[in-house]
């Protein structure tokens, strides 16, 4: 077999999270048997036992041949549990055991053909079966290596179990359980092997089980089965949303002991009086919290009647010029989408609709600039509406007696004293009667369903332009109901066809769509775009352009330079010759933009350099760099468009318009730019709030001269703590990163924290 036999897919390649592939045998019970030639798919226990009545294997084969050698692939992760050697019934890993440990990914409990019986020497015991839904394997090596880690987290699992080939006999009754969730087996052990991950301010319904089951056993493994574990379990639950009854909680508490029980007969254990025993601290350098130095936005790759505005804008309001220049593009995108695409290849267009992001902390004018960067738009739209006024009125006094005069045919129909002529006169009039409305040109507060709703009355184009980011917090608010439909997003970006069909109410249709968003959001509504995996894992996270400016707050003039007259007529012209051309009806919609020569090579040099990238140094955030090249084509043709004079000179080129060599580059700069921020806005998304509090503990440390410290002190040099339970988690991070350790002769006997903690200060702190 080839190297590239053994590369692992990427997530969008994983089929859906809460579907199994197994192939199945015609034989039952057959351990000679080596064909499974039935591809079966699994979405429910009903589906896994009519499955599982006969030998099955979770992985595909070559030629459908089971052995280590033939191993093709497999979406699917396996273990037994078959509790042997454990005589005491009340040590048995149960069903529910299983589940509390692994609640969060999906996974499939079924009981195995000796389930209460014995095996061989064996006494009877609950044995199962344990599927997991995994990342796409093609490695058999790296398949069965999966299963080690496996065992070597939950040593109940069967460590003769653990093949690139391993296939279960068929039972009658598998009486299996199915557990739907959100993540990957793979991605719930990475979480468990990062030690560093913080506790959640709260833990959500759906993750509660897992979530506390592991915080126990972390606390069992660190003070033993005390009532200070016990403690801090239950102080733990009280995150829980919805709470853990009791109950709940007791049978929780019990798996971990379990649990606990089996890593105590482990090799290499260490109990926690050892563990906790006190000893002089060993000073290494400590681990440094990431700094991330962005580049500045390069002004000079805007067109020329947009870059002296954007300049002055960001003068005027004392902001980084990233802030106006990222909303003048995605202005100049909702004013030219719909009406053009660019064609980068033959069967490769893009059409010229963006989603821009900036993220800002509070106070740094995100409403000033996107006011200021969106108001040649709304005197448009004021100026449009009060020249058609009188056109609006009568066409809503047209509506109106077209009514009246319906609604009289109908009594005349009913009454049977209407002419056929008159009911099919009045029936071709309401249907060539066009309602006009109020030119809007975008939303700003809306829920995804109304802009559905919005993108069928304007033919399928819409933007959201808003400095605030309510749209998230209604996303972030359908995590857990489903009843945010993300679809629109998805759709509109792309241009695929969207199709909603409602009770009660009328179906809506929109054919090619294009959305452009603008959002100027604070860090925090970023972060909470990723808690919901299923916003990354179906692509909404990477639609969007991220700008991350570096603040200028504490080093802003009072006194600036106004806008200058003349940039603010050029960029106001620019847009509303892009705004006119709705109205030119000589306009073909959409007008194709090509590439030149020179302009296609460089694309492909672009993407030619960018592909490897994202296996290697774009990993993290593979799914946005993939639609990289999209977007440097989507900008290289808003690039074009504004560098031409007026619409209608534009339209009248007798050739396409076409994306030169140094329009390319420039598209290409704005690329790059928006890569390094979008790597930092990944970065951001699962960023960790305690690191900024660490770094404002430090600072003060350092300040302050301090080799020895209590909580104390620390609250008195960081006045903003109010509580000491706030300043706990900062503390226990700065020493689990090298910074500070506990003062060893204030340590309790056998593990925990002291009543009263004194820390010692890293000398490195002082140094770095």
């Amino acid at each position: 077999m080839t190297a590239a036999k053994y590369r692992r897919k990427e997530v969008e390649n994983l089929s859906d999270m809460n579907e199994f592939t197994f192939w199945r045998a015609s034989c039952v019970q057959n351990p000679k048997n080596c064909s499974y030639p039935e591809k079966v798919i699994v979405r429910d226990a009903e589906s896994f036992n009519e499955m599982a009545r006969f030998d099955h294997v979770a992985a595909k084969y070559k030629d459908c041949y089971r052995s280590n050698d033939t191993f093709e692939e497999s979406e699917v992760q396996s273990g037994d549990v078959d509790n042997d050697d454990v005589p005491n019934p009340d040590d048995w890993v149960l069903r529910e055991d299983i589940h509390r440990i692994f609640e969060g990914v999906p996974h499939i409990i079924s009981e195995s053909k000796n389930y209460m019986k014995p095996k061989g020497t064996k006494p009877p015991a609950p044995r199962y079966h344990v599927f997991w839904k995994a990342l796409m394997e093609m490695d058999p090596a790296a398949y069965a290596a999966f299963k080690e880690r496996l065992h070597k987290h939950f040593p109940f699992l069967d460590p003769k179990a653990l093949d690139a080939a391993r296939y279960f006999d068929g039972t009658e009754n598998p009486n299996a359980v199915f557990y739907p969730g959100t993540i990957t087996i793979n991605e719930f052990m990475d979480r468990l092997d990062a030690e560093e991950q913080p506790s959640a301010e709260t833990i959500a319904e759906g993750t509660r089980n897992s979530t506390m089951f592991h915080f126990a056993v972390r606390k069992l493994k660190r003070y033993g089965n005390t009532e200070e574990a016990r403690e801090l379990f239950r102080k733990e639950s009280d995150k829980c949303t919805p709470p853990l009854d009791t109950k709940e909680l007791n049978g929780i508490w019990k798996s971990a002991l379990k649990y606990y029980g089996r890593i105590r007969q482990e090799p290499g254990y260490v109990p926690p009086e050892q563990y906790n025993a006190p000893k002089e601290p060993q000073w290494e350098q400590p681990i440094p919290f990431e700094e991330v130095t962005l580049p500045a936005f390069p002004v000079d790759a805007l067109p020329s009647r947009v870059r002296p505005y954007v300049e002055a804008v960001a003068e005027t309001t004392q902001t980084p010029v990233d802030m106006a220049a990222t909303a003048a593009i995605a202005v100049m995108a909702s004013c030219m989408q719909g009406k053009y695409l660019v064609q980068a290849k033959a069967d490769w267009t893009e059409p010229t609709n963006l989603y821009a992001l900036i993220i800002a902390e509070p106070s740094e004018r995100k409403s000033a600039v996107t006011s200021l960067m969106v108001k040649p738009v709304n005197l448009y739209e004021m100026e449009y509406n009060k020249q058609h006024a009188a056109a609006l009125e009568k066409n809503r006094m047209q509506k109106r007696i077209l009514e009246k005069r319906q609604r009289a045919i109908e009594d005349k129909v009913a009454k049977c004293t209407a002419e056929e002529n008159e009911l099919d006169a009045i029936v071709d009039e309401i249907a060539r009667f066009k309602e006009l409305s109020p030119m809007q040109l975008y939303v700003d507060d809306v829920t995804p369903e109304k802009l559905i709703s919005v993108l069928a009355e304007h033919d399928g184009i819409a933007s959201v332009i808003s400095a605030e980011g309510g749209i998230f917090d209604q996303l972030a608010g359908g995590m857990y109901s489903k009843a945010v439909n993300i679809d629109v997003f998805l759709k509109g970006h792309a241009g695929d066809s969207i199709r909603i069909d409602r009770i009660g109410r009328n179906s809506e249709s929109v054919e090619s769509p294009a959305l452009t968003l603008l959002f100027a959001v604070q860090p925090n509504v970023l972060s909470g775009l990723m808690q919901n995996n299923t916003f990354r894992g179906r692509g909404l996270t990477a639609r969007f352009l991220y700008a991350m400016p570096t603040t200028h707050v504490g080093s802003r003039k009072y006194r600036t330079e106004p806008i200058p007259k003349e940039s603010e007529k050029q960029y106001y012209s620019l847009i509303g010759n892009l705004l006119d051309e709705d109205s030119n009806p000589t306009a073909k919609c959409p007008e194709i933009i090509t590439l030149s020569e020179e302009a296609d090579k460089m694309l492909e040099a672009f993407a030619t350099d960018l592909e490897p990238k994202l296996r290697t140094e774009y990993i993290d955030f593979s799914d946005w760099a993939g639609k990289l090249c999209g977007a440097v084509v989507r900008i290289s043709g808003l690039l074009c468009r504004a560098e031409k004079n007026g619409c209608y000179a534009f339209l009248r080129e007798p050739e396409p318009p076409v994306v030169d060599g140094a329009t390319m580059q420039r598209a290409i700069t704005l690329g790059q730019y928006y890569t390094e921020h979008a790597k930092a806005a990944y970065l951001l998304m699962g960023a960790d709030p305690v690191v900024k509090q660490c770094k404002y503990v430090l600072k003060a440390i350092q300040n302050a001269g301090l080799a020895e410290l209590s909580k104390r002190d620390i609250m008195r040099l960081c006045r903003s703590f109010k509580k000491a339970e706030e300043l706990q988690p900062v503390l226990d991070r700065l020493c689990e990163y090298g910074y500070l350790a506990l003062k060893p002769s204030e340590m309790k006997n056998g593990g925990g924290r002291p009543a009263s903690q004194s820390y010692l200060v890293n000398p490195a702190v002082f140094t770095s």
